[in-house]
């Protein structure tokens, strides 16, 4: 079989392949990602998207501080990529209670850092507009935080 045979072939097969597809599917009853997607709810994607991003929270929350965050509610889990770990960590949040423990725990650990944060532009006063609009995030995802609670547990 020369590759002029074999292409054609190939186009033929993924012809088939699109017809059938078209024809099963017309009734919606094919899997996609979202249906493949794990049990996680929506407003904590959103809550990942908003609040561990640094350019977006103003602080970074790293893989320790959420092993710390999840200790101090008795929580413990290993090491792994912060996603997971921030995963591991919302899988326990059964309850309204559950989920205000969570926030305490995010909440206090933005001030503690933001804490820090007014100290260096103490230190630093050359450095002061770059840690108040740190600040200014951070106090901006402490509301985003108050918000998906009142939404989504009251």
């Amino acid at each position: 079989m020369d590759i002029k045979d074999f292409n054609e072939l190939r186009s033929e097969f993924e012809e088939l392949q699109k017809r059938n597809f078209d024809l099963e599917c017309t009734d919606g009853s094919c899997s996609t990602d979202e249906d493949n997607r794990e049990d996680y709810p929506d407003y904590l994607i959103a809550m990942y998207k908003e609040v561990m991003p640094p350019q977006k929270a103003g602080i970074y929350f790293s893989r320790w501080d959420l092993k710390a965050m999840a200790a101090e509610m008795d929580e413990h889990f290993a090491l792994d990529i912060r996603e997971r770990m921030f995963k591991t960590y919302m899988q326990w949040v059964a309850t309204p209670d559950d989920m205000q423990l969570v926030m305490d725990q995010f909440k206090k650990n933005i001030d503690m850092k933001c804490d820090l944060y007014r100290e260096y532009s103490e230190k630093y006063p050359s450095s002061k507009e770059i840690f108040d609009k740190k600040i200014k995030k951070a106090d901006n995802t402490k509301k985003y935080l108050d918000k998906v609670f009142v939404e989504f547990f009251t």
